[in-house]
């Protein structure tokens, strides 16, 4: 089984106290196979995320790019402004990250509208683009360009009306 890393977020220690909180170590429930969706669901030990502790080597302000040393480990990734812009070569962080099945549906695409008013992002999908609306804050950290990974899932709700 091939697994793939996302490293989902990170919490800077600045003197002992924490400025942006990630999520906690979590094993991720992934849906069970049933006739109609995700009926029922189980434990997919390829799922999983977890905290761990690095030290900032590198930081790109103009593409958003952190690069962290962590347990023997070179990670690197692009993060937001907001992270990048308070995040400096020697910082200790803590940066959740989650082990994700390759088997999970994806589709790549990229933010191609964002509008306030209306609450919905416009994501350019190789299918044609599709209107979501996200909750506030993840609308509000979205920007035309955006590159995003659309994870998929089929829900079970039910028998028709």
């Amino acid at each position: 089984m091939r697994a793939r890393i996302a490293i989902a977020g990170t919490m800077l220690v600045l003197a002992g106290t924490a400025v942006a909180a990630p999520a906690v170590a979590q094993r991720v429930r992934a849906p069970r196979p049933s006739g109609r969706g995700s009926g029922g669901r189980e434990t997919n030990p390829a799922d999983a995320r977890t905290l761990v502790r690095a030290r900032v080597t590198a930081v790109d302000v103009a593409t958003g790019r952190i690069e962290m040393a962590a347990e023997g480990v070179t990670l690197g990734a692009s993060f937001p402004p907001a992270v990048v812009a308070e995040v400096k070569p020697g910082d200790v962080v803590f940066v959740t990250v989650s082990v994700i099945d390759t088997r999970v549906a994806t589709v790549t695409g990229s933010i191609a509208a964002v509008d306030q008013a209306k609450g919905t992002a416009t994501v350019t999908t190789p299918g044609g683009p599709l209107t979501l609306t996200p909750s506030g804050t993840a609308l509000g950290a979205m920007k035309p360009g955006d590159e995003v990974l659309l994870k998929l899932g089929l829900v079970d709700v039910g028998p028709p009306a």
